[in-house]
């Protein structure tokens, strides 16, 4: 009888002992609100790491937003965790994220983030998402609202925005539209405007810059929302683009670049945030998140995939040497010569709407 119970006893143990470590994992859901193919690529190498540091069973939700609205409501609303606004969204006064007694975003904390001592000076310095002392979001990537050109058909690189207004383009270009504060400084660029006086309304000559954007309107073949349809590059001689649209026109075939126009260009910074709702374990985990997409493979991945300017100065070697010229790698001093998307008044917000909307109509279709 006692040799029955000792086997019985020995069974039951290598039972338990033989049971799949899942059965004793947490279980742990992280939202989040991201450009498209900032998370996607990511999320099965993202899990496993999550799995085996932390005992957890990660379930990860994604939506793409089309514009920079979606951001502010999902940090408002505490229906994301992580987001991936521009750097100027959090300040800019119709999404401000920092009213007393109700932050739309957590403070990051930053012995969480060890990769953040790999972030080149310029990204480190930035001020955008410091509020009060404390930083309340990381860099992730960075951009120019480019000048991209076909070299099929346009065989010397642009020097000026103005190759928009040249007749011989008319129709045969695509700029964005929900954006619009974007068409209106390349336009005041392309007039001589200088970098501190473009983002104030009260430093431009109005009138003279909506007779030209009128035209740089009427003339586009589409305007974009989001980003550019790469589908439509080979019906084209120029684009606007983040990076992301010419980058994915040449994955499929296409031949572009993006050129450095005299007037110089602006860029914009996109973050990492995480909001309110995220507390905790969550908390913790959107911290991993940003780490990981610091790493640099994952920011080498960032001129691979997206065509844009990692932030940090450890991926040089992952790349080719030509990436490393076009998307400007580890070259802190260049991203010192774009003028970085500021916060504008709300005054300068209104006008340029206005002045958008009076320049579409314009269209014919």
């Amino acid at each position: 009888m006692k040799k029955i119970f000792y086997l019985l006893v020995v069974f039951i143990a290598l039972f338990f002992t033989l049971q799949p470590v899942s059965s004793n994992l947490c279980a742990e859901t992280l939202r989040i609100t991201c450009w498209a193919g900032y998370a996607e690529p990511y999320v099965n190498e993202f899990k496993e790491l999550v799995k085996k540091k932390y005992n957890t069973a990660l379930t990860v939700e994604i939506y793409n937003p089309t514009d920079q609205d979606e951001f502010y409501k999902a940090a408002k609303n505490g229906t994301a965790d992580l987001i991936s606004p521009p750097a100027d969204l959090a300040k800019t006064p119709r999404f401000y994220c920092f009213k007393d007694g109700d932050y739309l975003l957590s403070p990051i904390d930053e012995k969480n983030i060890p990769n953040l001592k790999n972030l080149l000076l310029f990204f480190a310095k930035d001020q955008s998402l410091i509020h009060n002392g404390k930083r309340y979001g990381v860099p992730y990537n960075c951009g120019p609202y480019g000048l991209a050109y076909n070299t099929n058909v346009v065989k010397k690189a642009p020097e000026s925005w103005n190759i928009f207004w040249e007749p011989e383009y008319a129709g045969k270009y695509t700029i964005n539209n929900n954006f619009h504060k974007c068409n209106i400084w390349i336009t005041a660029l392309s007039l001589g405007y200088n970098y501190d006086q473009i983002f104030d309304i009260a430093k431009l000559d109005r009138k003279k810059i909506q007779d030209k954007l009128n035209i740089l309107a009427k003339n586009a073949k589409s305007l974009w929302d989001g980003e550019a349809n790469p589908d439509e590059f080979p019906q084209l001689s120029l684009a606007t683009t983040w990076g992301f649209a010419a980058q994915q026109a040449n994955m499929k075939g296409g031949h572009w670049l993006i050129a450095s126009p005299k007037e110089g260009g602006t860029a914009w910074i996109d973050y990492w945030c995480i909001t309110k709702a995220a507390t905790g374990m969550k908390k913790k985990l959107c911290e991993e998140w940003i780490n990981f997409e610091l790493s640099p493979k994952n920011q080498a991945n960032v001129v691979k995939s997206l065509g844009v300017s990692p932030v940090v100065n450890n991926a040089d070697t992952l790349v080719t040497p030509t990436e490393k010229t076009l998307f400007h790698v580890g070259d802190n001093e260049y991203f010192k010569t774009v003028a970085i998307w500021r916060v504008m008044s709300e005054e300068t917000e209104k006008a340029f709407g206005e002045m958008w909307e009076d320049a579409k109509k314009l269209r014919t279709k």
